[in-house]
Formats: structure tokens, C-alpha cells, sequence
């Protein structure tokens, strides 16, 4: 039996164990909601999402990874998320036309709130970005189900990469041309 290894097997035992050291960091990425967190809480989030931002059907998933990116950045969350759901059943608020009026009522902390669940689900992440900072205290919620994308829809791509040539966007689309 030769001791010699080909450069083939080296570089696919690197491949290998590199691919296996990434591989914890992949998962927690992107995992879903953690387990200590209770079905109860996600329900809950998730019902109140949906009366915050007015679209019904969110995605659950999404919904555990908002409600983590917020619980890490206030460790009070849930008690000001219950505050906030009792303030609204209370105010009998259910159309976020009137939320204007509920907020010049409530105090600040209830009010800011319910503005950092909105943003979770319309940005797609938690937290605030720092510019060109190493560190922040953003946290990743989704990139395809935030909801800023949802208006243009059906004209428009989600951006991921460049759909066309340099510059392509300069030109209006057909379609739009004989509106």
C-alpha cells in the first residue's frame, strides 16, 4: 500500500473538510425559529403581524425568525408585544388606517413596537445596520418574503443580480410604453 496521496484525493479531503466546518454555521443561518421558542409565542407574533402590517398569510417560518431578530435585540419583547396586543383589542384597532390616531395615545415604547415588527416584515431583517461596520445588530429574517417587494410585483423582479446589460433600466419596459 503506497503512503503518497494524488493531489486529487488532497484537494477533495480539503473540499470535504471544509464543506464540514462550514456546515454548523449554514444551519444556524438558516434555521427556522429555535427550539426553546413556543409554538404559542410564534402564533401569536404571526396573528399580531398580520394585524400590523394588513396581509393576512404571512409565512410562519418568517415569523420565528422576526420574532428571534427582536427578542435578541430586547430581551422585553414579549412582555411589550402582549402590552401591545391588549392595547390594541382594547382600542378596537383591526385597519392600520387609524394606527396614527392609536399611537398619539399610547406610550412610546408600545408604539416603537409595533414600528420594529413592520420593519422586520417589510425590510427582511431586525435591527440596524452600521453602514461599513463589522458589527451591527442586524439579524437576517428573509430577503425574497419581505414585503417592499410586494407592491411592484408584477412589474418588477426581485433584485437579486442584473437581469440585462448595463444600464438596462434606462429604457422603459414594452409594456409600458403604449399605457
Amino acid at each position: 500500500m503506497s503512503t503518497t496521496i494524488s493531489r486529487r484525493r488532497l484537494l477533495a479531503g480539503m473540499a470535504i473538510l471544509s464543506a464540514s466546518a462550514l456546515m454548523p454555521w449554514a444551519t444556524r443561518t438558516w434555521a427556522d425559529a429555535p427550539d426553546q421558542l413556543s409554538q404559542q409565542e410564534i402564533s401569536d407574533f404571526l396573528e399580531l403581524s398580520e394585524r400590523l402590517t394588513g396581509k393576512p398569510q404571512l409565512q410562519a417560518r418568517i415569523a420565528g425568525r422576526a420574532y428571534q431578530g427582536l427578542l435578541n435585540l430586547e430581551p422585553q419583547f414579549p412582555a411589550r408585544m402582549r402590552q401591545l396586543i391588549e392595547a390594541m383589542d382594547r382600542a378596537g384597532l383591526d385597519d392600520m388606517s387609524r394606527f396614527r390616531d392609536f399611537a398619539a395615545d399610547q406610550p412610546r415604547e408600545l408604539v416603537d413596537t409595533a414600528i420594529s415588527i413592520i420593519r422586520a416584515w417589510y425590510l427582511g431583517f431586525t435591527g440596524t445596520v452600521q453602514g461599513h461596520s463589522a458589527t451591527d445588530n442586524t439579524h437576517f429574517v428573509t430577503y425574497t418574503g419581505a414585503l417592499m417587494y410586494r407592491p411592484t410585483l408584477d412589474a418588477t423582479v426581485i433584485p437579486t443580480y442584473s437581469r440585462g446589460r448595463t444600464n438596462y433600466w434606462r429604457n422603459p419596459p414594452v409594456t409600458l410604453a403604449g399605457d
